[in-house]
């Protein structure tokens, strides 16, 4: 069959099924198919389930101005928006503010808008397009309602700004709010875990008795790509000040987001609360830098049964921050997240950013107070002997013996080294638990403190020591021989000469670990558990058809994002592609961490439907208007041509 013989215009036939149809034309062409009653009903019962209504009414009244007499009832409620984002996550669509409006507007049945308390929608032709606007006007309006409420950073996102326009918001940021709104998207997001899953039968909740994590943090873009330094903002603002406001190149748009090191030799630093981050990108550094924000996941491991998939390694808890900022913080409200769903806290692994990182006080003994045991890999600058206290030397976690022989406590940086191979290494570590200090108590308390006695005495001694008495009850069989290096008494420390001492285990700097460092035991949990998370990261930014960073592109068409300067040439980069697109993949990202469960999460920067900042002050920025608000061409039959 050739072209000539295909009839063209038997698809406009009225009587033709296949033609275009008048809900096609009110959908421009989009997806306009209602959802079934009962994908409605269980999407708005999980929202109700989550207690996150109420919460939010709870922090209107908080914040509500108690003089006025307030406004009149809103046209959309929480609930329904809440309920439209998590229909269009379970179709796997871009959780775009318009297509919410869509939802509630085309694709909910009466019964289904009757349930969510929307009102009626006219279904005339000529007013659709009136009636459309108004929809997407009363969901973003509900959805910013939303967000107030739990904005850590509210500013405004529609234009570009100068450095000193960013200098005066950083100067006027209320830290104590941002604080306590920053507290308040935590909880909404883990509200929304929770309910995610409690969804789960009981029996896989509970194949486990405790509950071991993973987490880790991973990069999310900003809309815009433009950042800025906060250690030569001061300069550049002066440099700004003798420039022509026409002539400034655009500046950034979002003042709270940072640069996240993504490749190169910078090192990702980690400020505490209250200090500047100076990470920017700057000449002759070899590292890739990329502006925006972090997203913490905990993600549920087996520590039992590594690789078992017993359970689902569902996110238990998840949060929003700005790179390089109060990492190890994040990473105990974590834990303190994934210790709420009624599981004893088990062990918690993670990479070398945390453990094997960050300050006791910051980390480990949050972590130790919350219930969680550690698992990580070690810095090669921490392996090996590591201080220690009361004559007991600190090795890769552990207190050891002070006569322990050299070779076995210098196992691990042998192994690094190239001088022993992973089957001595092992067979190493295995004999060095042998000169491993006895703990005295049952249990450690929650600050880390812990009675440890000499390896020599008790009822289970694993050496003999000229310095210690064998208990006559302990059993008969071959021990490792101690050979201290002195018997006198005056050169004794206390764990040679006391029946036990007090350590503190948060001192050391190779944290105490759940299993043995470097054991195929240790190995085989921290493989499984850094392989779940890290899969927890890849499914987030994965390409693919519900890839986050890549579903905006097949609706980039109805996005107000690539809308607002189609007509900018200058804003084409030379490869001929639109950075406005690339921005658009970038903003699902955090609108899918908004609304989608497990990780349900709003950010301080708007919903992905707004539109695109435009750069003030700037030709690309005029041009684009001159395009937007130039008038139509006539025709001579007085018609307007587009």
């Amino acid at each position: 069959m050739t072209s000539v013989d295909i009839d063209h215009y038997r698809a406009f036939d009225d009587n033709d099924e296949c033609g275009i149809t008048e809900r096609a034309v009110l959908g421009r062409g989009r997806n306009l198919q209602q959802f079934d009653d009962s994908t409605v009903t269980l999407a708005e019962t999980r929202v109700r389930q989550s207690g996150i209504l109420e919460q939010l009414d709870r922090w209107a009244a908080e914040d509500a101005n108690r003089d006025g007499m307030g406004g009149r009832p809103a046209m959309i409620s929480y609930r329904a928006v809440l309920t439209a984002l998590l229909l269009l996550a379970q179709e796997g669509a871009p959780l775009h503010i318009r297509r919410a409006a869509y939802v509630l507007q085309h694709r909910l049945s009466t019964k289904s808008s009757e349930l969510l308390d929307l009102p009626e929608t006219p279904t005339s032709f000529a007013t659709h397009v009136a009636t459309t606007k108004r929809w997407y006007t009363n969901t973003i309006r509900a959805f910013h309602r939303m967000k107030t409420l739990m904005d850590p950073y509210p500013q405004e996102l529609y234009t570009a700004k100068t450095h000193a326009q960013t200098q005066e918001i950083l100067r006027n940021h209320d830290a104590e709010r941002a604080e306590k709104y920053k507290a308040r998207l935590d909880e909404y997001t883990r509200l929304f875990i929770r309910m995610t899953f409690m969804l789960q039968p009981r029996a896989i909740r509970r194949a486990s008795k405790q509950m071991d994590v993973s987490f880790d943090q991973t990069y999310i873009g900003t809309p815009t790509t433009k950042g800025y330094s906060r250690k030569h903002l001061a300069s550049t603002v002066k440099a700004e000040q003798g420039a022509n406001l026409g002539e400034l190149p655009p500046g950034p748009v979002d003042a709270f987001a940072g640069w996240h090191v993504k490749s190169g030799k910078a090192e990702r630093v980690d400020n505490q609360k209250g200090e500047i981050d100076q990470t920017a990108p700057e000449r002759g550094k070899s590292a890739d830098y990329d502006w925006g924000w972090v997203a913490n996941l905990a993600v549920r491991v087996d520590a039992e049964q590594p690789g078992s998939k017993r359970f689902p390694s569902l996110v238990v808890a998840a949060s929003l921050s700005i790179p390089n900022m109060e990492v190890a913080e994040e990473a105990a409200h974590l834990l303190e997240a994934a210790a709420m769903f009624d599981l004893a806290p088990g062990i918690a692994d993670a990479d070398k950013q945390y453990w094997a990182n960050a300050k006791p006080f910051r980390l480990l003994k949050p972590a130790l107070k919350t219930g969680f045991t550690p698992s990580t890999d070690y810095r090669s600058d921490r392996v090996g002997v590591k201080g220690g206290q009361h004559g007991a030397l600190f090795v890769e976690g552990d207190a050891y013996c002070p006569s322990t022989p050299k070779a076995l406590l210098n196992a691990t940086p042998d192994r690094l080294g190239d001088v022993i191979d992973v089957q001595t290494h092992r067979a190493r570590i295995e004999e060095r638990k042998a000169y491993q200090l006895h703990v005295k108590d049952k249990a450690k308390t929650p600050d880390g403190k812990v009675m440890l006695r000499c390896p020599a005495l008790g009822p289970s001694p694993t050496v003999t020591c000229p310095l210690r008495e064998m208990m006559l009850s302990a059993a008969k069989k071959a021990r490792p021989e101690v050979e201290p290096e002195t018997l006198e008494e005056e050169f004794l420390d206390t764990i040679c000469k006391k029946h036990s001492a007090t350590f503190d285990l948060t001192e050391m700097q190779a944290p105490q670990q759940a299993f043995d460092y470097g054991t195929e035991e240790w190995e085989t949990f921290h493989d499984h558990a850094r392989n779940a998370v890290e899969s927890g990261n890849d499914q987030l930014k994965t390409s693919g058809d519900a890839d986050i960073e890549t579903l905006a592109a097949a609706a980039s068409a109805e996005s107000p994002l690539h809308r607002s300067s189609s007509h900018s040439s200058s804003l084409r980069t030379t490869s001929g592609r639109s950075r406005r697109s690339s921005a658009t993949r970038r903003s699902n990202v955090r609108a899918r961490l908004r609304a989608s469960t497990p990780s349900v999460a709003v950010t301080a920067s708007g919903p992905t439907a707004t539109r695109r900042p435009r750069a003030t002050a700037t030709s690309a920025s005029l041009e684009a208007r001159r395009h937007r608000h130039r008038r139509p061409h006539r025709r001579t039959n007085g018609t307007s041509s587009r």
